[in-house]
């Protein structure tokens, strides 16, 4: 075959352009519900026990569910998943990007928090937390709709809705509880992008 010929270059480019697209599956949908399923528990259980003056127990819900319920499914649901594409014969690719990714905001979002905590803020204007952490995470949602699936386009376009429908209720009523209203959009994008890849991936198999 003639190396010279446009279109073996033609070829190539195709090759280049489909590696760096998203995949149009998110395989790993699974993790992605059962965070969201773990984090709209927590916000219900908060929620309850700040209802009932428990307010010494609401600090330890949400570490409690992420580091013994959460993290350890992560891992199983995971392991699963990859055990499933190498079944199929392909081998699955360690995203470095999207971890350093997601450290990164992390660090930062911890950071600001630790930022409120030392100066003393968080007791008058803990609402900054929150849209510290949502504004953090609408940015992750788009990094991980460039890098790993479309539908975290739309979790991060309900979690700007969300973030902006807060601070214009606080604003205009001049209540700052509305402030908190941001965090809401937490689980329920979560719970979105999963359903979502959920979706995208039944569809994807029926089609083949």
């Amino acid at each position: 075959m003639d190396e010279s010929n446009p279109l073996n270059d033609l070829h190539f480019l195709r090759d280049v352009v489909a590696r760096t697209q998203p995949p149009a599956v998110n395989r790993f949908w699974s993790v992605t519900l059962m965070w969201g399923c773990v984090v709209t528990i927590g916000f219900i259980g908060c929620a309850l026990l700040g209802i009932e003056g428990k307010m010494a127990v609401l600090p330890w819900v949400m570490p409690g569910l992420i580091f013994l319920v959460a993290w350890p499914l992560h891992w199983y649901l995971q392991r699963r998943v990859r055990w499933s594409i190498e079944a199929s014969g392909v081998r699955p690719r360690f995203r470095r990007d999207l971890m350093w990714c997601w450290i990164s905001i992390s660090g930062m979002g911890l950071l600001w928090t630790a930022g409120l905590i030392v100066s003393g803020l968080i007791t008058s204007h803990g609402y900054l937390l929150t849209f510290a952490w949502c504004s953090l995470l609408c940015v992750g949602y788009v990094m991980n709709g460039v890098l790993l699936s479309k539908e975290w386009f739309w979790a991060a376009a309900v979690m700007l809705a969300s973030i902006i429908a807060a601070f214009l209720a606080g604003f205009l009523t001049g209540q700052p509880d509305f402030y908190w209203f941001a965090g809401y959009g937490v689980p329920v994008t979560f719970l979105l992008a999963g359903i979502l890849g959920r979706r995208n991936a039944r569809s994807r198999i029926i089609e083949a």
